[in-house]
């Protein structure tokens, strides 16, 4: 393989640590250069610009877009833009509004429940977070492509009088409730610190999304994770599809002894598959150079 390297351009939206989906995005940017490959973070809904509207731009959106705390990575500008360039697209990204030849589609969730599905380029390369989140018939089997890391905030601080429930809804409101709407506290929405206070201090967390890391967070801190199951229909399907889920969470109400009596294997489970999300961005770059034609 020489030494002609691609440049990686990944569109993300602004920062937010309470987003698995960017998080994600400013993650991979942040990984490829830390080992060594070129790549720079593209704003959503900005659009290649003239040189002179694009160094003005670029200085004033490197005072107001938001970067991962730390990152190796840059903000990109229009020359970045190359033929050659490997533009990253998240499944939110409708089209291919840079005009790229080589283009790469991560699915953080399922697109067609996105809507953007029709709209993928023929020549698309495809790469998932999760077995969630492909769709064989679009893909025929994403390679995997995710990159776990635990919030520092939470951990367990050793609260034994711990009491009530808290629960997040997030983007399932279809459900039935299971939670008490007026005495439980609603998490949705809060920062992480004020996250792990709760799941410090309640006895049990209800989740109402199914595909979201609040509930490995909560079990951290020692709550009683609960899922409230709908989109798949039992632990062995929602596991094989989120190896992440495979401790310290319950799937349903019924399933609350699998939780408490392997709470004490997660954060070291956690552990490995954030050192394995780092060998599935080697992979992404090999796989994309082959795809690509850099040799």
């Amino acid at each position: 393989m020489s030494e002609n390297k691609p440049t990686y351009v990944i569109m993300a939206p602004r920062y937010r640590d309470d987003s698995g989906g960017i998080m994600f995005l400013h993650g991979l940017a942040n990984e490829l250069v830390r080992i060594g490959e070129r790549a720079v973070l593209w704003p959503t809904r900005w659009k290649p610009q003239s040189f002179m509207m694009d160094v003005a731009r670029h200085l004033a959106r490197r005072s107001t877009y938001r970067m991962m705390p730390n990152t190796a990575a840059t903000l990109a500008r229009s020359g970045d833009l190359v033929r050659d360039a490997i533009i990253v697209y998240p499944e939110i990204v409708n089209g291919n509004p840079l005009n790229a030849e080589r283009v790469v589609r991560w699915l953080m969730y399922p697109p067609r429940l996105r809507g953007t599905a029709s709209s993928f380029g023929q020549n698309d390369l495809f790469f998932k977070a999760s077995d969630f989140s492909d769709d064989i018939t679009l893909t025929g089997g994403a390679p995997l492509l995710h990159l776990f890391s635990i919030h520092p905030a939470y951990k367990d601080r050793g609260n034994k009088n711990r009491y009530g429930t808290c629960y997040m809804m997030r983007k399932q409101a279809n459900k039935t409730v299971l939670h008490d709407p007026e005495r439980d506290i609603c998490l949705d929405g809060l920062d992480h610190k004020s996250i792990a206070d709760h799941f410090n201090r309640c006895q049990r967390f209800i989740c109402y999304d199914e595909a979201t890391m609040y509930s490995q967070f909560a079990a951290i801190c020692g709550c009683l994770s609960i899922v409230v199951p709908g989109f798949y229909h039992n632990r062995d399907a929602w596991v094989a599809d989120r190896p992440i889920a495979k401790y310290g969470v319950a799937f349903g109400m019924s399933d609350t002894d699998h939780a408490i009596s392997t709470q004490h294997l997660l954060a070291q489970h956690l552990l490995m598959l954030e050192e394995n999300g780092r060998d599935t961005v080697l992979n992404f770059v090999k796989l994309t150079r082959r795809a690509f034609h850099y040799y």
